[in-house]
């Protein structure tokens, strides 16, 4: 009886461990680009955040060629072929979604580029620090800015749906542990 409750905990416990990242799902669309994927936090939450949360990503980025629309240039980015930089803290993370904020005054960018053909996805404030027209949303090739977009304020640019598996695990636990107390007080 003691080691059925002792599993029932250690599972708990780790799908608890566990539930702390927070992984995001990316669909944008810049001018004629598109970046589409996902964006995985250590589930730190609050404003101005920096590179530090950002725990994994996969990332495709499209753009066709401004000169010769035929052309599209297309990569998937992930930590293992692309740099993520930050120019400073940007990111407001909830439960439910990333933001960035167009309106800080400091030379704050978030930035994702790589891939085979250096593709980039850059948000930028008013200070800039990304190359193309400032508070914007770019994306392009090589460091130049094919598409930009620009913003004002804070806008998600990521959102998660909660799914609250730990508290479901916590209530099936405490379920088991009754039903046992119960069987064995029928005894």
């Amino acid at each position: 009886m003691k080691c059925f409750l002792a599993a029932v905990f250690m599972t708990l416990y780790a799908a608890t461990a566990n539930a702390a990242l927070i992984t995001y799902d990316v669909d944008r669309t810049i001018g004629d680009g598109t970046v589409e994927g996902t964006i995985t936090t250590d589930g730190t939450l609050g404003d101005g955040l920096s590179v530090d949360i950002m725990k994994d990503w996969s990332l495709t980025l499209t753009v066709p060629d401004l000169a010769d629309p035929n052309v599209i240039f297309t990569a998937t980015i992930d930590p293992g072929n692309s740099n993520l930089i930050f120019g400073s803290s940007v990111i407001n993370a909830t439960e439910t979604a990333l933001s960035f904020d167009f309106d800080l005054a400091g030379n704050d960018y978030m930035l994702f580029s790589g891939g085979t053909t250096e593709l980039f996805w850059c948000m930028e404030t008013a200070a800039g620090g990304c190359n193309g027209p400032d508070s914007s949303e770019h994306i392009g090739v090589d460091g130049v800015a094919f598409y930009s977009v620009p913003h004002t304020g804070e806008i998600v640019f990521a959102s998660a749906t909660v799914v609250p598996v730990p508290a479901a695990l916590w209530l099936f636990g405490s379920g088991l542990i009754g039903l046992v107390g119960f069987a064995r007080r029928k005894r």
